[in-house]
């Protein structure tokens, strides 16, 4: 079954917790604490050796994040303007790491890859999420709702996974049950979501 056929008899069968086994997940829990770890940590070393070592090539991708951040968001809200642009580059770069660490890179046994992977930098398009992301966060507190995840993951390219199976992860990864997700939580649930596809397929050609 690819990704665009799990419906609700395949939830309510407890299908999902099978899925995410079979690509080697016990527990989303655990696995979204340990992304957000690893995001946390990325982001905290690329503080103390990016800024010293690439400082040029990363002004560079802050002023292309800056760009898609207007982009995105001209006419949507965009609350709280200027002063975090280095917090969000480095939010991003923690969590792109994380997720090429979760995701097993290009190399995945099932020779896919991630849609991540598809693009010349998939940085970039990292920052694209971020800036649609940002596009979701309508009251500006930093997260997006159940309600937007389907409509998120279509902008991204990933309208093939069904709207169950979206609001199913969306549950998972919401692990203090708030009904929100940061883009940290968004990246481990896109990380779910590129293991999976590799194993059952959907990604779009």
């Amino acid at each position: 079954m690819d990704l665009s056929g799990f419906g609700l008899e395949q939830l309510e069968q407890g299908k999902l917790n099978d899925m995410l086994q079979q690509v080697g997940i016990e527990d989303v829990g655990q696995f979204v604490i340990n992304f957000r770890n690893q995001a946390q940590q990325s982001g905290d070393d690329d503080e103390d050796t990016a800024c010293r070592t690439a400082s040029s090539q990363q002004a560079n991708l802050f002023s292309m994040g800056s760009s898609l951040l207007n982009q995105f968001s001209h006419g949507g809200g965009g609350g709280g303007g200027g002063g975090d642009g280095n917090n969000s580059a480095d939010m991003i770069q923690g969590a792109m790491k994380a997720y090429n660490m979760f995701s097993g890179g290009k190399n995945q046994s099932s020779g896919g890859g991630g849609f991540l992977d598809n693009i010349s930098s998939s940085y970039q398009n990292a920052q694209k999420m971020y800036a649609l992301y940002k596009q979701f966060d309508k009251n500006g507190d930093g997260k997006i709702t159940v309600e937007d995840i389907q409509i998120y993951l279509q902008e991204m390219g990933l309208g093939f996974v069904s709207p169950y199976l979206a609001k199913a992860l969306f549950q998972a990864v919401d692990q203090n049950h708030n009904g929100s997700l940061d883009f940290t939580d968004l990246m481990a649930l896109t990380t779910l979501l590129n293991k999976m596809s590799g194993q059952f397929g959907g990604i779009q050609q």
